[in-house]
């Protein structure tokens, strides 16, 4: 029997990473636990390589799978009969014990003695998506995933415009997200050097270019020539491309690749295309460049790799970390600790921080925990051991403060809650890349903000941009209502537009939507289309088509009659540009402290004016699976949120008399597509209680209405 065809498992996507050296030069004394686990293992070469002793007299016992991809019979023989001898001696000491999967090919081999011995396993998702249904425990547990600390192989700060890009995983027979390589290729040579990695054989239309190569193979020293990386995949739903985009963030990488929900989560700093009619990767600044590449290593290797998950599985077990944080005595108050570093006031490092950069402390260690250098250097600031040299410089990139005469025309308002990764990486990186970029007054807003990323990530925007419109509140008001309506108070153009921290501007709507309202003066407002991404799939919301199939041209005057006949369809507030005037002559106010808020806030919009025009142009990307957002996390709170705004939805239909429109084409479908599938998510019975209390208010508030009511059961 030739056990390495058993099994029918898709080659793993992390045996295909490039083979390299291994750089990382782990710190001593962060992890001084000792950890057991097996011989011949992925497992045990990495926990030698973070200096994690593996003997026999650990606190803890992991299991996993053989490392290799080729094993004869009598090796996996040897190695399950040690597996099941180290699982009797683990139960024996009553030590405790769990199996990390790190080679899914061979996992099914074990699953029947760890079903029979009820061994907890931990899997990541790119695994779990491999596993037969029979395979999956009921005592498994999900991790993110992660990267192995063997696969650093590079280290720089250097800045080129040269670029991969990687089609290895590209499905050139899918027809859908189809690769158009023509597309491709002329974005590719905005860059100066470009290289195509693809899988040996794979079929490429013919091209002559002498800036462009193709190869099947590439080695480490081949990928870190370039700055920048292209990840193409025709699966933004599957977890499958997370290794690969991993390796090439923490591998010092500015990355580019299609829409991932998991990533966008993971990494935000990772650039995700969201261009259907092209491709959108282009050469950045030195600066935002730099930002990128640092944020994406920094994250990849502070929280996502496989010491995170032996921390985690530690604290599960034992309830106590098994990583020492070093103590770098930073200074600041506001500093960003995460699992490895952390900011009290020691002697264990000389140091001096004088950069409001929001991650200067996790750059300044960087090297010194992962490559083993004793001093890091970062324009005016520094980390180093005592009597050490600094034998680390970072280069100072060139930190231009943006500040413009030119006279703004858009106000576009940005309420911030504890979003900042988001709304550096994701918000404000596409604003930059508007060509209205420079006509924009921007405001931030930040509605009581209580981590200290957001609040060090707001202040390191402000230090590039000082022009950027600031307001805090010290607490927050739990909706993004009243941020914007001080956003309006602030303004001082004649236009305002919105943009959430966990959006992004595409195709340079804004500055299209701006030239259509200057253009022509007569205009109230005008509303683009958007895209919405989330886990599943992609959906264009597209409110021009709506319109047209129902009004004559793109301009509508009788806006009372389109809302009526397109069913009471909105589109995101996001998505257009409105007057100030409209807002202030109306006393149009969203409503604080609620959810959904921007459905009701659209309506009040376009009642109150006279013209307004609709365009076919995509204009930001909405994510809706961000993990933390408010219309992502469903407690009471969700329903009370969404009460609050119900109050004044019912009585906006009742002045505007349309409450009879909404009760017969709205009502039924909202509630029980919207508010009782979000109440059947909660799992808490108490909590669950609660939320029927706001289900039974908001039934209440309907009631006159009754004769229109289904049948509605909860």
């Amino acid at each position: 029997m030739n056990l390495n065809n058993l099994l029918t498992i898709d080659e793993c996507t992390d045996r295909q990473l490039p083979d390299g050296k291994p750089l990382i030069n782990f710190l001593d004394n962060i992890i001084t636990e000792k950890i057991d686990t097996l011989s011949g293992t992925k497992l045990k070469d990495e926990l030698e390589l973070i200096n994690v002793k593996s003997f026999n007299d650990g606190k803890i016992l992991i299991l996993t799978e053989p490392k290799g991809d080729i094993i004869s019979e009598d090796e996996i023989i040897r190695f399950k009969k040690n597996y099941e001898k180290q699982v009797s001696s683990a139960m024996s000491q009553g030590k405790p014990y769990v199996h990390l999967v790190t080679n899914i090919k061979w996992y099914s081999l074990f699953h029947n003695f760890i079903q029979n011995n009820n061994i907890p396993v931990y899997v990541s998702k790119v695994d779990y998506a491999q596993m037969p249904e029979w395979e999956i425990e009921k005592d498994l547990k999900m991790t993110e995933a992660f990267m192995l600390p063997s696969h650093l192989h590079y280290y720089s700060n250097e800045i080129n415009h040269s670029i991969l890009i990687d089609l290895t995983l590209a499905d050139t027979s899918q027809r859908n997200y189809v690769l158009d390589f023509e597309k491709l290729l002329g974005k590719a040579l905005e860059f100066d050097n470009v290289e195509i990695l693809i899988r040996p054989g794979m079929y490429l239309p013919s091209f002559e270019n002498e800036h462009i190569q193709v190869i099947e193979t590439a080695d480490s020293e081949c990928i870190h020539s370039h700055s920048n990386v292209f990840v193409y995949s025709n699966k933004p739903y599957s977890n499958e491309i997370l290794p690969r985009l991993l390796y090439y963030a923490a591998n010092s990488k500015i990355v580019f690749t299609n829409y991932n929900y998991s990533i966008n989560n993971l990494v935000p700093s990772v650039i995700l295309n969201l261009n259907k009619k092209g491709y959108a990767f282009s050469p950045l600044n030195e600066l935002d460049a730099f930002n990128i590449l640092n944020e994406n290593r920094n994250n990849v290797l502070y929280n996502l790799t496989l010491i995170n998950i032996i921390d985690d599985i530690h604290a599960d077990i034992f309830d106590k970390r098994l990583v020492n944080q070093l103590n770098i005595g930073s200074g600041n108050n506001y500093m960003v600790d995460n699992n490895l570093i952390t900011g009290n006031d020691c002697e264990q490092f000389d140091s001096k921080i004088n950069s409001s950069k929001y991650d200067i402390e996790q750059t300044l260690s960087f090297p010194i925990i992962f490559l083993g250098k004793t001093g890091v250097e970062y324009n005016d600031s520094f980390i180093k051991f005592p009597d050490k040299k600094i034998d680390c410089i970072i280069h100072n990139q060139k930190n231009v403060v943006n500040k413009s005469n030119q006279k703004k025309k858009l106000s576009m308002i940005i309420p911030i809650h504890n979003n900042g990764k988001y709304l550096k990486f994701k918000c404000y990186n596409s604003i930059k890349q508007l060509t209205c970029f420079d006509d924009l007054e921007i405001i931030f807003v930040d509605d009581g903000s209580t981590d200290h990323e957001t609040l060090r990530i707001i202040e390191d925007i402000r230090s590039e941009h000082p022009e950027i419109v600031y307001q805090r509140f010290e607490n927050g008001s739990g909706s993004a209502s009243r941020p914007r309506n001080a956003g309006v108070e602030l303004a001082s153009t004649d236009y305002i537009t919105f943009l959430d921290p966990d959006n992004e501007a595409i195709n340079d709507g804004f500055s299209v939507l701006l030239e259509e309202m200057e253009k022509n003066q007569d205009l109230d407002m005008i509303v683009g289309n958007i895209v919405r991404e989330d886990n599943i799939k992609r959906n264009e919301i597209n409110y021009y088509n709506k319109v047209m199939k129902v009004n004559v041209d793109d301009i509508i005057e009788d806006t009372r009659s389109i809302l009526i006949n397109t069913n009471l369809t909105v589109q995101s507030i996001q998505a257009l540009i409105v007057k100030r005037k409209i807002l202030l002559e109306n006393d149009l106010k969203m409503v604080e402290g609620a959810a959904g808020q921007d459905t009701l806030f659209f309506q009040e919009l376009i009642l109150n004016c006279d013209k307004v025009k609709v365009i076919d142009q995509m204009v930001h990307s909405y994510y809706a699976y961000v993990e933390g957002s408010v219309t992502n996390t469903v407690t009471h709170k969700f329903f009370e949120k969404f009460y609050k705004v119900e109050l004044q939805r019912i009585k906006f239909l009742e002045e505007e008399n349309l409450i009879d429109v909404y009760m017969k084409i709205k009502f039924n479908f909202y509630f029980k597509n919207w508010y009782l599938k979000k109440y059947a998510e909660i799992q808490d019975l108490h909590e669950k209680a609660k939320a029927k209390e706001y289900l039974d208010k908001i039934i209440e508030l309907y009631s006159p209405y009754r004769e229109y009511f289904d049948v509605i059961d909860y």
